[in-house]
């Protein structure tokens, strides 16, 4: 089991490796670098300021959500956990989701606030930041339904992933807004059918406190919950404008809203189910080839632009790393990452 625990890692970051450098290979390493090289340094400047710029909306998005909570754990300590789980969610299977509860951890430990107040902010901003991501997707998934460039099919499964997608968050956000601890009560009737009833009894406690704090940031706190969903709309517009910021900087290509609006809607698909090597490597910059040919991007260019945002991407994922290791909160050893706790247990991550 511990073996396997290694080797898939290891195994996945082989594919990873060997699906990016094949796709460097057949796009030409020489014209690669060509287009890498044109952005030049205010386009790499500007580049890193896109990622910096998202990632500082989401963090006032999340310290205003934990503010009305009456959280406070301070801007370095907020920004830190942050940047952790940035990093945690990145290496994982998915691009979106993965760190939370690292962060609320973080926070949690330096405020010696319960754990489930702080995961309730957390829950919130990541409905929110779902909203948001919706907001734009559907924008793009009606440009996308229009294009004749896109096949039928992959039509019908966007149209059906939008809508799967838009159920799934209105039903959420609808249901904690209602309080109907649907989640505590379902865990409590597991309690009843399955061995361990204290130990669920006792998680359905802890959960039915994080769904009043999340029902209390949409009525309560509506405003400061409102406030922290503008900050939202502007981490995806920052992600929005990833390759407007680029190609501008390459080849003074200014895209339409159009064009903009299909390549995040595609992209946002392609990160939360397509995220299955750490990074995401070779698979998202395959992808978004696929996706560029449809704006008139050849291959080259598709590549450099993906190399190019996950070196800025990286640069925050290993800070996030270096933070939580430096600090004494990690210890990576037998192929997985565990979290220290107070009390000398250990949290895997």
């Amino acid at each position: 089991m511990r073996a396997y625990k290694v080797l898939l890692p290891l195994g996945l970051i082989g594919v990873g490796v060997a699906l990016l450098g094949g796709l460097i290979y057949t796009s030409g390493p020489r014209l690669v670098f060509q287009e890498i090289k044109a952005v030049g340094a205010w386009g790499f400047i500007a580049v890193v300021a896109n990622v910096l710029c998202s990632l500082l909306a989401w963090l006032v998005s999340w310290v205003i959500l934990l503010h009305a909570a009456g959280i406070h754990p301070g801007w370095g300590s907020a920004s830190t956990a942050l940047v952790a789980g940035y990093a945690i969610s990145y290496l994982t299977p998915s691009m979106y989701l993965g760190g939370e509860p690292v962060r609320a951890y973080l926070v949690a430990k330096k405020t010696g606030v319960p754990m489930a107040q702080v995961m309730a902010t957390v829950v919130v901003e990541r409905l929110l930041a779902g909203l948001a991501i919706l907001i734009f997707a559907s924008l793009g998934g009606f440009f996308a339904l229009v294009s004749p460039n896109l096949p039928l099919a992959d039509k019908r499964t966007l149209g059906i992933a939008l809508g799967i997608m838009a159920v799934f968050l209105f039903l959420a956000i609808f249901s904690f807004a209602r309080n109907y601890h649907w989640i505590s009560r379902l865990i409590r009737l597991l309690a009843r059918l399955l061995p361990g009833r204290g130990r669920l009894l006792e998680a359905a406690a802890k959960v039915a406190e994080t769904e009043q704090e999340i029902y209390y940031a949409f009525t309560r706190r509506l405003g400061f919950t409102s406030l922290a969903f503008l900050f939202q709309i502007l981490t995806v517009f920052f992600n929005y404008l990833r390759p407007q910021v680029f190609f501008y900087f390459t080849q003074k290509t200014l895209f339409t809203a159009t064009q903009l609006s299909l390549y995040f809607t595609l992209n946002a698909f392609l990160t939360a189910f397509l995220w299955i090597t750490p990074g995401g490597m070779g698979v998202a910059e395959g992808g978004r080839m696929g996706i560029f040919s449809l704006l008139g991007i050849r291959p080259s260019g598709a590549l450099a632009f993906s190399v190019l945002y996950r070196f800025a991407e990286l640069v925050f994922v290993g800070g996030g790393i270096y933070l939580m290791l430096h600090r004494g909160l990690v210890r990576l050893g037998k192929g997985r990452m565990e979290m220290k706790a107070e009390n000398g247990v250990s949290h895997d991550v």
